[in-house]
């Protein structure tokens, strides 16, 4: 009977044990030769916190850098001031493993709710947002519907160019709104990109996505904070990125997600990933799979040196020299342990 207890109990830990992930994660930017004067770089360094564990960090590079933390968020990142200019291209190479645990609700000891019920520069609150709650009769005791409306209302996509060989603008459908055509969204892009501007998609800008309803992770976790927050439910932006299945290999680009407040604990969704992956929908609200890395999280960041104003948010290198932006070569790449 006992041994019958105990493969019992085996058993159900066993079922009950939570998905996890360790890997090594490596960023890498190569800062190319330059005779410019001052020229500055930040780049952000992942925090271990109550739902990640970062370890073994490594920083190679021939640079004079120093590791900041910004103060609103708590943020951390690398920061190096060339001042004569770089003779040649230089590297700076990041290293640290992870252990990242499948997560639901969560308390974080050390986060202010209050301070995620203010608007943001792209993330505005309130007006427009109060209609589309008033029309929609969403309440704050009740966080799903909201979710299922952005998730009805964007479709994911980063179309450049009206081609059916963008994979993006191929899968978008022809009419996206009543106004909006999936070559307006391409165009919007194009015009948006030459000035510079930010009413395009990959910004996190609400009132775009409200109005365009095509757009990335960014777009997304905007739309719901914008909601979230005019209904005076804190919200958070999570920036970092996904991981794939498998031992090793690259990884493309960047991944967000979000979080709101309620009942004394942060739950988290992932929007854009239930919209990319439709099975998983009920999962989203409330629940992150274990396959990512946290670098960043907050908006309108305020860097060490950085002249430009807040930064929208932080989590590919920026790179400038003389005040003006830079190029660079950035790479992202893991691999399990």
């Amino acid at each position: 009977m006992r041994l019958m207890l105990l493969l019992i109990a085996t058993v159900l830990i066993s079922c009950s044990k939570v998905p996890e992930r360790n890997f090594e994660f490596t960023y890498k930017v190569e800062l190319n030769a330059n005779t410019n004067k001052n020229i500055k770089v930040w780049i952000p360094i992942p925090q271990s916190n109550e739902v990640q564990v970062i370890s073994k960090l490594s920083i190679e590079t021939e640079l004079d850098y120093k590791i900041e933390t910004e103060k609103q968020h708590g943020n951390t990142y690398f920061y190096a001031q060339i001042k004569n200019g770089l003779e040649q291209a230089t590297d700076i190479n990041i290293r640290f493993n992870v252990n990242r645990k499948q997560r639901g609700n969560a308390r974080f000891k050390s986060t202010d709710p209050s301070q995620y019920l203010k608007a943001n520069r792209l993330v505005p609150i309130g007006n427009r947002f109060d209609s589309i709650i008033e029309a929609n009769k969403f309440t704050p005791e009740n966080m799903r519907p909201v979710y299922d409306f952005v998730l009805n209302e964007m479709y994911y996509g980063k179309p450049k160019s009206q081609n059916q060989s963008d994979q993006y603008y191929a899968s978008l459908p022809e009419n996206i709104k009543t106004g909006i055509t999936k070559d307006s969204v391409v165009s919007l892009y194009l015009e948006t990109t030459k000035i510079a501007g930010e009413f395009t998609f990959g910004n996190g800008n609400s009132n775009y996505a409200c109005d365009i309803s095509v757009g990335n992770c960014t777009d997304f976790h905007s739309y719901f904070m914008s909601l979230a927050r005019s209904m005076k439910i804190p919200s958070r932006f999570h920036i970092g990125f996904s991981i794939p299945e498998g031992q090793s290999g690259i990884i493309g680009g960047y991944h967000c997600w979000a979080d709101f407040y309620q009942n004394n604990e942060w739950s988290p969704v992932d929007i854009s990933e239930a919209d990319n992956n439709p099975s998983k929908t009920d999962f989203y609200f409330g629940n992150l799979d274990a396959n990512r890395v946290e670098f960043t999280q907050g908006r309108d960041l305020i860097l060490e040196g950085y002249t430009k104003g807040p930064v929208n948010f932080l989590i590919y290198p920026i790179v400038e020299s003389d005040g003006q932006t830079n190029t660079y070569t950035k790479s992202f790449s893991f691999k399990e342990i």
